[in-house]
């Protein structure tokens, strides 16, 4: 029996995992839309920008699109060297805008996997204090929200914490009324273009801690297959997940001392 083709949208196809996503999606077969903030030459079908921190282009953008999609792999994001207000505005608010907005543009059996970050696990702990920035819905809202917190916590980390808790939130409505499943991918430490940034915003001493317990960093195709599998309807009946893919680093720092082989 032959492949399937599907129809797949990729935002932040333009570099690093977004763009292995797209080329990986597009070399088999698929028809891929691959947006970006930049033009680019990523392999897919067709091409698109969009600035995630304007949601009234990113609505203008998903209007445009018509229906009967498959999947949105939503990877764009920002690291933490960028303005806090971008960070929050392209992490969180762009990416709610994006995937909301594709909830009734993908087939019934249709899925979404948003990229997220091992640097949201905090979130069990922040869930009461980010409540105010999960009712923001506009970017007003979220540099009010921004405005009224202690300063000294990474915006980053309260980006993806924020994904992370959205995305649980709206999987289950998600696959009652679509019948999309909604999940997410967190990389630890990936060689792309931006793992300098990391190391700043960060630090280097702290992602080479990473490094030392697993091994190495995580690539590209380390990440790829997590959210292709996520994607697909092997993954029919996973849905509000967050996939850790990082080497077994966090593994190794919330379950105690590691047994010794």
């Amino acid at each position: 029996m032959g492949y399937e083709q599907r129809k797949v949208v990729v935002v932040g196809a333009g570099s690093g995992i977004g763009a292995a996503t797209a080329a990986h999606f597009h070399s088999r077969g698929d028809h891929v839309l691959a947006v970006d903030i930049k033009p680019n030459d990523t392999p897919a079908a067709e091409h698109r920008e969009v600035d995630l921190r304007d949601l009234a282009a990113v609505t203008a953008l998903l209007e445009s699109m018509g229906s009967g999609w498959d999947l949105l792999a939503h990877v764009a994001g920002v690291p933490g060297t960028a303005p806090d207000t971008d960070v929050l505005r392209i992490n969180y608010l762009g990416a709610r805008h994006m995937i909301e907005g594709m909830l009734p543009l993908l087939n019934p059996g249709g899925a979404i996997v948003a990229v997220a970050s091992t640097a949201g696990m905090g979130w069990t702990q922040r869930t009461e204090l980010l409540e105010g920035l999960l009712e923001a819905d506009d970017a007003d809202g979220v540099d009010r929200w921004l405005a009224a917190q202690e300063p000294g916590y990474p915006a980053y980390n309260t980006s993806k914490e924020a994904l992370l808790i959205y995305a649980k939130r709206v999987s289950g409505p998600a696959l009652a009324k679509y019948g999309v499943r909604v999940n997410t991918v967190s990389p630890g430490p990936v060689e792309t273009p931006i793992l300098t940034d990391f190391e700043e915003s960060m630090g280097k001493d702290t992602l080479e801690m990473v490094r030392a317990t697993v091994g190495r960093h995580g690539n590209v195709d380390d990440i790829v297959p997590a959210i292709d599998f996520l994607g697909s309807p092997d993954a029919r009946w996973v849905n509000g997940q967050n996939l850790e893919v990082d080497g077994g680093f966090i593994a190794s720092m919330i379950a105690g001392a590691p047994i010794q082989l």
